[in-house]
């Protein structure tokens, strides 16, 4: 059982590594002492001015990475020649005239509650730089091999000023990433992070793999089922942070752990945090509803921590999932890859989630979102049945919280291929978060040189939020 904190016997003083990962401020993700520093900050109360604005509390973000192919799910073009409409039929969904891909049968089942942008579109061509316009709302001003190298002067994903200007009142972690961020080999991906808001603001990374029977958070410093009163005990940490001066200045560890000791404790022995971390104590026919695999357990692991007052949750979808290994990055085989491995386990986690936040009442008050950093090409390439990057016209889903249901904006053009009325980028797609998040997009922040930081240069999709 993954414990507290790695106790020396002899000396009963915190070793180096664990010292490091209780204390430090990394880019692997927020510490202890960050989350206790954010919840200090209190929320914004801006001006109402739409319907929608601010009835979200909180948000969580299904990262389909990789692209899904528009055509395949939510744009699918039945008229069009063989070569871009591809193998797949349509279904009606509950909107009158709105048709789906036969592969989200659930999905279009929620459309009374939902809202779909058929036009999102930028320039960014890759991976990297299109999550991160995603994430941040910017354009990344760095090359393709540069993305990969994250920096404290990146712009902050939403998740982390969210967790600046409105962390709420925990006891959770105000933005989490689960299980892992999306990096390369050697890398580690931009706009995933605070950048330039500093380290305290870094999301939680839950780590591991939801899916194993006996899941534990490998980077919350709790151990699940961990009686308080040995918490207690162990939460000699001032003392120990005392005896190892030395360690500390060469470790730049934050003395504001001494500090905030008291409410460090009553964060790490919360009831609501570790039911929400404990997935083996959840009966196995209810994990199964979300799906035995990586992202069906991902976002039931994602929910829960919301309910354990997280404000945004990321859930990715890992290129460890599914037999070609590369996500929806279907560059061969797209049809194969869509019908068998990718779009059912994030079909059958919508429709669970989806369920859950609306049976509980929940899901007024929860934005949930769907999307990935774009699309695929609308033109099949014949040698290997694959599609490639698609930038230029690709779609977003929005449900929940302050979205008009049964709303579908923008149109693409007879092949999928380019907008054909009302584009977006990625700038909207953050502003309408924010809004429905109750933080006026168009407002700034400060990073740690004081500089100021507007939050989004788009702005929200207003046919969405009423």
């Amino acid at each position: 059982m993954f414990k507290l904190w790695n106790l020396a016997s002899s000396a009963d003083l915190l070793d180096r590594r664990e010292l490091l990962r209780v204390g430090g401020l990394s880019l692997a993700g927020l510490s202890l002492p960050a989350l206790l520093n954010a919840q200090e900050r209190t929320a914004p109360q801006p001006a109402r001015r739409q319907r929608s604005f601010g009835q979200a509390r909180q948000c969580i973000i299904l990262y389909l990475s990789g692209g899904p192919a528009h055509l395949d799910t939510f744009d699918p073009k039945p008229d069009a020649p063989e070569d871009i409409r591809g193998e797949f039929s349509t279904i009606p969904t509950p909107i009158p005239g709105l048709r789906f891909s036969e592969l989200v049968p659930h999905t279009a089942r929620w459309m009374n509650k939902a809202g779909l942008v058929r036009t999102m579109n930028h320039t960014h061509n890759d991976h990297g730089r299109g999550s991160y316009w995603m994430f941040t709302g910017y354009m990344y001003p760095g090359s393709v091999p540069d993305v990969n190298s994250m920096s404290r002067s990146d712009m902050p994903h939403m998740g982390s000023v969210l967790a600046k200007l409105a962390p709420g009142n925990g006891p959770m972690f105000p933005f989490a990433i689960v299980p892992h961020r999306m990096d390369v080999a050697g890398g580690r991906r931009a706009g995933q992070f605070a950048g330039s808001l500093g380290g305290r603001y870094d999301p939680m990374l839950t780590g591991g793999n939801p899916n194993d029977d006996n899941f534990r958070l490998d980077h919350l410093p709790l151990a699940a089922n961990e009686d308080v009163n040995v918490l207690r005990r162990r939460m000699t940490l001032a003392d120990q942070l005392g005896a190892q001066t030395q360690a500390m200045q060469q470790l730049a560890v934050t003395q504001n752990i001494r500090d905030n000791q008291a409410r460090a404790l009553d964060v790490l022995s919360s009831d609501a945090v570790r039911r929400a971390v404990d997935l083996a104590a959840i009966p196995a026919a209810e994990r199964q509803r979300y799906g035995r695999n990586l992202f069906g357990q991902s976002v039931m692991l994602g929910k829960r921590l919301l309910d354990a007052g997280a404000r945004l949750v990321q859930c990715n979808w890992q290129r460890t999932q599914g037999r070609n290994g590369f996500a929806w990055d279907t560059h061969w085989n797209n049809f194969t890859a869509h019908r068998e491995d990718l779009v059912p386990p994030y079909d059958q986690a919508f429709n669970a989630l989806m369920t859950d936040l609306d049976r509980s009442g929940k899901l007024d008050e929860t934005l949930v979102v769907v999307a990935a950093e774009f699309g695929r090409s609308p033109r099949i390439t014949r040698s290997n049945a694959g599609r490639e990057h698609w930038p230029e016209c690709y779609s977003v889903l929005f449900a929940g919280g302050g979205i008009r249901g049964g709303t579908v904006v923008g149109r693409s053009d007879r092949i999928g291929a380019y907008p054909a009325a009302n584009p977006f980028t990625p700038a909207d797609f953050t502003a309408t978060i924010y809004h429905c998040l109750g933080i006026d997009p168009h407002s700034e922040t400060h990073d740690q040189t004081n500089r100021p930081i507007r939050l989004s240069p788009g702005t929200p999709i207003a046919e969405l939020i009423g």
